[in-house]
């Protein structure tokens, strides 16, 4: 029989739902049966699960628990999250399956993914990863704002990557997501301190800019394998770097190019980034990152044919020889 939980301010008792485990069965209303695997991840909201479908399918099982939230909220706050997944569908975007509610739980049933990208993120990666990935989520974010949304949530912890031939990088969770409705801005309901765009630690609305800087700010990270804010030094020490320009004035005093570019998505004034994600695309993609690769493949084709040291010429420069 299941407790009973007081709610103090409905004056109700309400059930406390059975949380599922390991081995168990998840029915959704429509029919299928989802059993568990091992837990991938928790956290205020909830869990997310390893899952097998009812076709030897492979999902992940995020679980939105009421916890101390009123039911009614948490609720909306799923809804909202597998209505915008089901309108926003993109190949960077995590895909969402079903959703459903069982017994005072709500579900999503979404794309299995591999990892999070911050499970890579042990050190800097080579520039030519560092473009790939951007790519993909430049093209994610640029699709958000065509559609009128903006993420307020661009993290390494919110980046899903799925293992292959070739690594693809999808962009999840858009439960604190806001839709413009035309306007300019919004003023996002939740933000992590540590992503503040300037204009949201000033002002208290994001942009589609603001988007940009935090997905310079992971950028400058995929790129230096660190964080460009120092997050041990407390609220008014994040502010603070953010209203000085401290992560821009890192991201040029790396000297390049990829830096270059990061510097002008982490500009405090947010008309003076970038317009749109293409057009920092645009950019990076005149980097020739797999320049060298292609210098180190024509040299190993080249046989190496050893000079009689008689003819091998020498410096007349002390200063070489030394």
């Amino acid at each position: 029989m299941p407790c009973l939980r007081t709610s103090y301010a409905g004056l109700m008792t309400t059930p406390i739902p059975a949380i599922p485990v390991t081995g168990g069965v998840v029915r959704s209303p429509r029919g299928p049966s989802y059993l568990l695997g091992k837990r991938l991840g928790s956290g205020a909201f909830g869990a997310v699960y390893d899952c097998i479908g009812p076709f030897d399918q492979s999902f992940a099982l995020k679980m939105f628990l009421p916890a101390n939230k009123p039911y009614a909220e948490v609720r909306a706050e799923w809804l909202k999250e597998a209505e915008r997944l089901y309108r926003l569908r993109h190949p960077n975007i995590v895909y969402v399956h079903d959703y459903f509610e069982v017994s005072g739980l709500f579900y999503l049933v979404l794309e299995r993914c591999d990892h999070s990208l911050d499970e890579m993120l042990r050190g800097p990666f080579t520039d030519r990863l560092v473009v790939d990935v951007a790519r993909q989520l430049l093209f994610a974010v640029q699709y958000l704002a065509d559609n009128e949304f903006v993420h307020n949530d661009l993290h390494a912890g919110n980046v899903l990557v799925v293992q292959g031939e070739r690594l693809q990088a999808k962009l999840s969770d858009l439960g604190i997501a806001q839709e413009l409705y035309g306007y300019s801005g919004a003023r996002p309901a939740v933000v992590q301190h540590r992503l503040m765009a300037p204009e949201v630690a000033a002002g208290g609305y994001s942009t589609k800019q603001s988007d940009l800087y935090q997905l310079g700010l992971l950028i400058y990270q995929m790129h230096t394998g660190v964080y460009p804010i120092d997050t041990s030094i407390g609220y008014d020490g994040i502010i603070a770097q953010i209203r000085d320009g401290v992560p821009r004035a890192k991201a040029e005093a790396l000297g390049t190019p990829i830096g270059d570019i990061v510097s002008v998505m982490l500009r405090r004034q947010e008309q003076y980034r970038y317009t749109s994600a293409l057009q920092v695309w645009e950019d990076l993609q005149k980097l020739d990152v797999w320049a060298r690769d292609r210098f180190e493949r024509a040299a190993d084709s080249v046989p190496s044919q050893q000079q009689p040291s008689s003819q091998q010429p020498s410096s007349q420069n002390p200063s070489e020889n030394g």
